[in-house]
């Protein structure tokens, strides 16, 4: 779908900057849940990535309130302390461990199509089945969109289910390699137009308001979407990721300060979530039928 397109469907005219704020992580520990939904009902985050897979994914069951949630499909895990296994009898997407493979080469050899279908959709079943209404869905670690018959698999239940994809667009040195954005929108999967990543710029001096600032300078007109991973301070994240867990709280502090929304609105940026993406691509395949 153009841009131009889009942002009519949605309500907006052709100059429009929209922005998704996204957060990654939800599911991962108590930390990261409560950072994500402090982000999602006091800041301006505009929507989370539910991994079902991981340890804390009950949690968010009772934590949902309605708030605009998708689905992160997981079919890797290589953190150091925990390892995440699949919710299906899958022999071909564990390692000797029982568990997820660690490496994306090592899915990518090993893995039948078939058994991904599969333990993709129990992971959305399972997100229905806990409550939730899934706004979208993402491939953790880009595991299904870098390959053609993977991302089959993923534009084969975005349809079934009537999701919208986070998917690599253009700028994203990954698009070369394979344009999943323009084989999404061929489908009549909607996407957002622009992938912003500021999380490459950071390091524990990053002044990411600053960042976040400069990001959002530079969006064009269409629907952008920033990633963040927030979690709220403790002995718990701390343990689960002690050489990185500063950005993560730094994240959740820039999220809910009440600078990040006056960026937002000085800039004339409109903030949207995957829900309404949602509806458009629904409206389109009515139409369609």
């Amino acid at each position: 779908m153009e841009t131009g397109e889009l942002l009519e469907r949605l309500g907006y005219n052709a100059s429009s900057k929209l922005c998704i704020v996204s957060c990654d992580y939800l599911g991962f520990s108590h930390s990261f849940n409560i950072g994500i939904f402090e982000a999602l009902r006091s800041g301006i985050a505009t929507t989370a990535r539910l991994m079902l897979t991981a340890p804390w994914s009950r949690e968010v069951m009772a934590m949902y309130r309605g708030e605009d949630i998708g689905i992160s499909l997981v079919l890797t895990s290589n953190h150091d302390i925990f390892r995440m296994a699949p919710l299906t009898q899958s022999p071909t997407l564990i390692d000797g461990t029982g568990e997820l493979p660690r490496s994306l080469g090592e899915f990518w050899e090993h893995a039948d199509t078939g058994e991904v279908r599969r333990e993709c959709r129990a992971q959305i079943e399972r997100a229905i089945f806990y409550g939730f209404d899934p706004s979208h869905l993402s491939s953790d670690s880009q595991a299904l969109t870098l390959k053609p018959e993977f991302f089959d698999v993923l534009v084969e239940v975005a349809l079934e289910f009537g999701l919208p994809l986070r998917v690599t667009a253009q700028g994203d040195p990954n698009h070369r390699v394979f344009p999943a954005f323009e084989l999404a929108a061929d489908e009549g999967i909607v996407t957002p137009t622009q992938q912003v990543s500021i999380l490459d710029r950071l390091s524990p001096d990053t002044d990411l308001e600053g960042a976040l600032e400069s990001a959002l300078v530079g969006l064009e007109a269409g629907v952008s979407e920033i990633s963040f991973k927030p979690a709220l301070a403790s002995t718990e994240l701390k343990a689960l990721m002690p050489n990185d867990w500063r950005q993560y709280t730094q994240a959740h502090a820039v999220l809910t300060s009440s600078r990040g929304a006056k960026i937002m609105n000085d800039l004339g940026i409109g903030l949207i979530g995957y829900r309404d993406l949602k509806r458009v691509q629904s409206e389109i395949r009515t139409g369609a039928e």
